[in-house]
């Protein structure tokens, strides 16, 4: 509206003027201004953005062997921890079977001295060892019938003997054949006498948790 100044004579009546009001603002939106919609192009509502998914977390779990045979060198490793002289013994035990409270072994004929450590005075320590290991009371017994001798897998201690035997073998072929060992016997003369195997060190044993390694586990 435009302001006139303009003197008026008493009882006068002030004209009207008929022009519009003049807009100085643009006109002012809906009270909720963007929040509505209504700042998109297409009205569509802003979506809050999603919340991020955290990661999956990762148990590490031991893992529990499923063979007897398997548990059973378990077993005497556990052995060989608490005394190398027993589990040493214990390990020329070929493995017959396993129930619950028991492990069955056999001794072969050449095998009588481990035998009679195991089955002898040491057997109370042994026993008392595999319980620990096992979480239950276990008992060693003795099957040295042929049957069970023939049937069983050869002893832990046969095993390691039979590999032991093998890499002595091979340690021998490579040395003879060595370039630089060839060549100083054929200027020097002579043969190879002896040779010193290095023996690997024997890892530690890893235990399983007791409650997943009892021998009725089946």
């Amino acid at each position: 509206m435009r302001l006139v100044n303009r003197t008026l004579a008493p009882n006068a009546v002030e004209p009207v003027d008929d022009e519009p009001d003049e807009k100085l603002f643009a006109p002012e939106g809906s009270a909720e201004g963007c929040a509505s919609g209504e700042c998109l192009p297409d009205g569509t509502p802003i979506q809050a953005p999603a919340a991020a998914t955290p990661a999956p977390v990762r148990v590490a779990t031991a893992t529990v062997p499923n063979n007897q045979l398997d548990r059973w060198k378990l077993a005497v490793d556990a052995v060989r921890a608490a005394s190398p002289r027993h589990g040493k013994s214990l390990s020329h035990g070929r493995f017959v079977g396993m129930e619950p409270g028991t492990v069955r072994i056999a001794f072969p004929a050449d095998a009588a001295f481990h035998r009679t450590t195991v089955f002898g005075m040491s057997r109370q320590l042994i026993e008392d060892e595999l319980t620990k290991h096992f979480g239950r009371p276990t008992k060693v017994a003795e099957d040295n019938t042929t049957q069970a001798l023939k049937a069983a897998a050869p002893s832990i201690a046969e095993d390691e003997a039979r590999e032991t035997s093998a890499r002595h073998s091979a340690i021998d072929a490579r040395v003879s054949h060595h370039p630089a060992i060839k060549s100083v016997l054929r200027i020097l003369g002579g043969t190879v006498e002896h040779v010193q195997y290095l023996e690997p060190v024997r890892e530690a044993p890893s235990l399983l948790p007791a409650a997943s390694a009892s021998p009725d586990d089946e």
